[in-house]
């Protein structure tokens, strides 16, 4: 059986792989299955594998990735080569992984798999769609969750299906009925949130609530705090952008919408916005173009000055 697994939503085509592939051998190893890629394997061997038999077992799997030659712009004489070459085989399967959202559906090949064998979509998941998603996910896997542990994860995760995938195995290993106390206590914020609350402190004026933010992401290591200089700067550049639009007459809505943020985020930036004047803000952003020029360049450990900046706002 011949099988077109297609998408960008490559965590679950892989996910699915490790179905097909255990479904049709049982158990798998390198004897009983070829990879190959497409993009970098040469096309002729690929094609004379799919002909050879297996060897000491009944059945064996090619998994042929980044197969583009199936998609709607793939390489039409790469296509016509697996045309006239690929035949249904009872002791080999053929998995093509197409990585596109869109298949040449006028294809020989591809109506030919489609009539008798079988094509599995993974289109991007909506916003929608995703506490469905979510909830299908631990179901099918035997274990139950609340909604409001799955409207959490959701934020959590914010759409990044790798991400997911990661934390929702490591509940499901935990226990089998998933509560928002597991969620918060397992799954981290997104660092978003933390720079967004780092910048509401400051602009209080509660320099010591933005420090012990910081000192809680330093624990989570490194890469909790890599990216705090950049998307501190552009929650200040943000405040800026509001405080423009807001003095052109736009309402919260409209600026909302002109900025494509959240409307929430947008309110939170206009009541920030009393707090210091646009040269204190335009002060903080040098300070942090420097402070980020100096701890890539090595003349500043990172921590001790990102710390020291919290200190000092507004100088």
């Amino acid at each position: 059986m011949n099988y077109i697994l297609y998408g960008e939503q490559y965590p679950r085509i892989r996910h699915h792989l490790k179905k097909i592939l255990s479904e049709r051998l049982g158990e798998v190893d390198e004897f009983n299955v070829t990879k190959f890629d497409a993009s970098e394997d040469d096309i002729d061997e690929i094609i004379a594998d799919t002909s050879l038999l297996p060897l000491g077992y009944d059945r064996k799997v090619i998994v042929i990735d980044n197969a583009s030659f199936l998609a709607k712009d793939g390489d039409k004489k790469i296509l016509e080569k697996f045309t006239n070459s690929i035949v249904n085989d009872d002791f080999i399967d053929i998995v093509f992984i197409v990585r596109s959202s869109a298949l040449n559906d006028k294809s020989e090949l591809v109506n030919k798999i489609n009539t008798e064998g079988q094509i599995v979509g993974f289109k991007e998941i909506s916003k929608e769609e995703w506490p469905l998603f979510i909830k299908k996910y631990f179901s099918d896997r035997g274990v139950s969750i609340d909604k409001d542990a799955i409207n959490e994860l959701n934020n959590r995760v914010q759409g990044d299906l790798n991400l997911f995938m990661n934390e929702a195995n490591k509940l499901i290993l935990y226990k089998d009925h998933i509560t928002l106390i597991d969620v918060t206590l397992m799954v981290s914020k997104p660092i978003e949130d933390d720079v967004f609350q780092i910048s509401n402190a400051l602009f209080r004026g509660d320099n010591g609530a933005a420090i012990e933010i910081y000192r809680g992401l330093r624990l989570l290591g490194p890469k909790a705090t890599d990216t705090l200089i950049p998307m501190l700067a552009s929650q200040f550049r943000f405040i800026n952008e509001v405080r423009f639009l807001s003095s052109k007459g736009l309402s919260t809505s409209e600026i909302a919408s002109e900025l494509s943020a959240n409307e929430f985020r947008v309110k939170f930036a206009l009541k920030n916005s009393k707090y210091l004047s646009k040269r204190q803000i335009a002060h903080a952003l040098d300070d942090l173009y420097l402070l980020d020029y100096q701890t890539k360049s090595g003349q500043i450990d990172r921590f001790y000055g990102f710390e020291l900046f919290l200190i000092n706002f507004p100088n």
